[in-house]
């Protein structure tokens, strides 16, 4: 299959849910269009009923096993074309795909992300937010954590209809944070977009270093003029990348924060009334990801869509 990002299809992940039926939503209301699998990933109950009952060989169950299975399959199948009708309502050139699962619902989801070379994959996020999330394992956590491609992550909280405001790119002046902008301007060509970097004062960042007496107010504001100057270098690289990548972009907009940086991130998106957020992923895998990176503590407590993009293979 091509890679030219018109021919790759996207992913749109659906089970039924209010939350998944959201997500398709938001993904169009964000523009996004063209060609789309509607992924259904189903289980079949007779690998839960009859787990161990049916070997190699004959099997007094077999029977009711392939009739059982072959029910889950037409459910499957009628509930991947019920999604389909949903995307193609909304935009999207969607066909439906049931898919069994051989293990985890997440790492079906990943390899048919793999297998169909999609350029994104969009999922719903099913209530919850923070720890209990992150180590509890929920389907768009692991997605996240283990995809090769980018994932758009709709949380449940999302409104029905999206703030008519910039997708907010978060950079950081890595170089996960410039592929993140690159991989927004061709998902949505043309979008109005604002490059935010948040920074944090170095003055009370590095209080411990200045001993008892801490800083003079002179130095505090020397140290916090350089963190604003760096932090304003950053956002104009950004805003530089953004315009490289085709996206209409407005004034950059820095801020100095103090606490979590995911929770800086997600308040000052709400300033700037934004639509959604794209950011890059460290690539860091398994639960040190889940508990540790921005990108994750964006996804688990924002609000609105986050577009999280992995490094590039």
């Amino acid at each position: 299959m091509s890679d030219h990002p018109d021919v790759r299809p996207i992913l749109l992940c659906y089970d039924g849910s209010e939350s998944s039926a959201r997500a398709i939503a938001a993904a169009s209301a964000l523009s996004l269009r063209g060609r789309a699998l509607v992924c259904h990933s189903w289980s079949g109950m007779s690998q839960f009923v009859f787990r161990g009952t049916v070997g190699p060989g004959p099997a007094p169950l077999a029977g009711a096993v392939k009739e059982i299975d072959q029910l889950d399959a037409e459910a499957a199948e009628e509930r991947a074309e019920e999604g389909a009708e949903l995307a193609r309502a909304a935009g999207f050139d969607a066909l439906p795909l049931p898919v069994k699962e051989e293990r985890k619902t997440w790492r079906t989801i990943v390899e048919t992300a793999d297998r169909h070379r999609s350029r994104l994959t969009v999922v719903g996020a099913h209530g919850g937010s923070g720890v209990g999330r992150a180590l509890l394992g929920s389907v768009s956590s692991s997605v996240l954590t283990h995809s090769h491609s980018p994932v758009l992550v709709v949380p449940d909280s999302t409104p029905d209809t999206l703030p008519d405001g910039p997708i907010v790119l978060c950079h950081d002046g890595s170089e996960a944070s410039v592929r993140a902008i690159q991989v927004a301007g061709e998902l949505f060509p043309g979008r109005r977009a604002v490059v935010l970097t948040v920074w944090e004062s170095l003055a009370a960042r590095t209080a411990a270093l200045a001993g008892p007496g801490g800083f003079s107010s002179g130095m505090e504001a020397e140290l916090d003029e350089i963190g604003a100057g760096q932090a304003q270098r950053s956002a104009a690289e950004g805003l530089a990348a953004a315009d490289e990548a085709g996206l209409v972009s407005e004034p950059v907009s820095s801020k100095m924060i103090t606490g979590p940086i995911w929770r800086g991130l997600i308040d000052a998106s709400d300033e700037l009334g934004a639509a959604a957020l794209v950011m890059g992923s460290r690539g860091t895998t398994g639960i040190s990801a889940a508990l540790g990176s921005v990108s994750h503590g964006v996804a688990h407590h924002s609000h609105l869509p986050v577009l999280v993009v992995p490094p590039a293979d």
